[in-house]
């Protein structure tokens, strides 16, 4: 049984995540982890990406890496079953989860908006109602599920959450049709939400005096949605841009599964711009694992008054992050085109 971590948690479990980060950091000095050589045209793209993260956003490097996915798999066995503290990162915005993945909560005047729903009905009564409850949150004000993705670690919870508080879900169209198809299993199906809100690109969410704009952003999967989400905190309105999926997709064109990398990369391009024209000075993401959020979270947690939010990090290392991404999957690419 796991059981929730209190804020001495740092990147993650000491050991574990220190394997994690080093792997990554090492490589993004100059060494690449179980290969010798690299396609040509990839190293152009993975220099880029280096030069970009300089010292701050380095934890998206190991998407450039060939073998990115034992890094993902590292992840999910090291910090999967690791709840942390839930945490108050902004006035109005929680999380509460593990240090893999978890629940982004917007609180506004009308009720909550979740960003992401756990992986099961377990892990939402088990984790994330009690996480609401101590963050001094009632789960019966859950008004919106916001599915980023179909993959069952981000929508597991969801039917539970609309069958026990009303609450809307809402994914993409092609992520509807993604867990329809995938919802059985060797011991039976998955229970599936009913189909609320097909999100289209541009689609606002208001809720009480606060709006949340959507985007289609086909990828990670071939419906996923980002967000870019308002927060507060003393008196300040700050927009942050929510990438709804992040790791690389496997194939260069659209499959069952995903996007495609064609697409990543046009998605990564185009809502950069889009949080570039929304004045984003931050970045949050539902799969904290990958872009820093478990480090965070951790600052969060321990920050004094006064010290800076650790999630304001700035309109250029938020432009960056995404130049990042698109550098890594321009890498990917080069790799699958290589002859």
């Amino acid at each position: 049984m796991t059981t929730t971590r209190g804020a001495r948690v740092g990147f993650g479990g000491a050991a574990a995540w220190l394997c994690f980060f080093s792997v990554a950091v090492a490589w993004a000095g100059g060494e690449t982890p179980g290969r010798t050589a690299d396609s040509p045209s990839a190293l152009v793209h993975v220099q880029a990406a280096k030069a970009l993260a300089r010292n701050d956003i380095t934890a998206p490097l190991f998407l450039c890496i060939p073998d990115a996915m034992s890094i993902v798999k590292h992840a999910i066995e090291t910090g999967g079953t690791q709840w942390v503290e839930p945490t108050r990162a902004f006035d109005d915005l929680d999380y509460v989860g593990n240090e893999f993945t978890g629940v982004w909560v917007l609180r506004t005047k009308a009720g909550l908006i979740l960003f992401d729903a756990t992986g099961s009905a377990d892990d939402v009564q088990r984790h994330l109602v009690p996480g609401l409850v101590k963050l001094g949150l009632e789960p019966s004000a859950i008004r919106y599920v916001v599915v980023t993705h179909g993959h069952w670690d981000h929508v597991g919870g969801a039917a539970y959450l609309q069958q026990t508080y009303g609450a809307t879900v809402a994914l993409g169209g092609a992520d509807w049709d993604l867990i329809e198809k995938t919802r059985e299993t060797p011991t039976g199906p998955r229970p599936i939400p009913r189909r609320d809100l097909v999100v289209v690109d541009g689609q606002r969410i208001t809720l009480g005096d606060t709006a949340v704009t959507l985007y289609l952003t086909p990828g990670h999967t071939p419906g996923t949605i980002s967000a870019v989400v308002p927060v507060h905190e003393a008196g300040h309105t700050y927009a942050l841009a929510l990438f709804g999926g992040i790791n690389l997709p496997a194939t260069l064109d659209p499959d069952a599964r995903s996007g495609g990398l064609r697409q990543y990369d046009e998605s990564v391009r185009r809502f950069a711009e889009t949080v570039r024209r929304a004045g984003a000075v931050g970045i949050m993401s539902t799969q904290v694992f990958a872009e820093g959020g478990v480090a965070r979270l951790s600052n969060a947690r321990t920050r004094r008054p006064g010290q800076p939010n650790p999630f304001l990090i700035g309109s250029d290392a938020t432009s960056r992050y995404f130049g990042l991404l698109d550098e890594c999957a321009k890498a990917s690419e080069a790799r699958l085109q290589a002859p």
